[in-house]
């Protein structure tokens, strides 16, 4: 089975930043509504997981460096946020952003759904902001 047919669809290179961790996600799901629910998926066994259900409150990132966001939130390690170079205070909620994020996303925790190996954490979008282009991983064209 090739990398395309395990993963067919094409997505937004997520960092998720949550307490002074960051990792890199996709295949976030959106539910639209008067405050739009997030849920992205997680290995049972993440750390971003363990820190999501503690903090409450994090943010979902869009990048357009993927190759950096992969590079330096894309394996196990401390000190991400350091590495990254470029942290802010989220505006809305105690959390931290990435500052040089083409757009942005504050979520509050709401509740999580098992799924196999994966757990989704669906969250509240309290607010949003930024506009710029980011960063599409396709997986039909990955080379990792």
């Amino acid at each position: 089975m090739t990398t395309c047919e395990r993963s067919p669809l094409p997505t937004p290179v997520l960092v998720v930043v949550v307490a002074d961790h960051g990792a890199v996600v996709g295949w976030p799901v959106v539910i639209p509504g008067d405050r739009p629910l997030v849920g992205i998926p997680l290995h049972k066994n993440r750390k971003t997981l363990e820190l999501i259900r503690r903090a409450k409150a994090f943010s979902i990132n869009l990048v357009a460096d993927a190759a950096r966001a992969y590079e330096v939130f894309g394996r196990p390690g401390e000190k991400k946020l350091e590495r990254w170079g470029d942290v802010a205070e989220c505006k809305a909620l105690p959390c931290r952003a990435l500052g040089n994020a083409t757009r942005v996303v504050e979520c509050l925790y709401d509740r999580e759904v098992e799924v196999g190996d994966h757990v989704v954490v669906f969250c509240k979008a309290v607010v949003s902001y930024g506009c710029g282009p980011y960063a599409v991983w396709d997986p039909c064209n990955a080379n990792r």
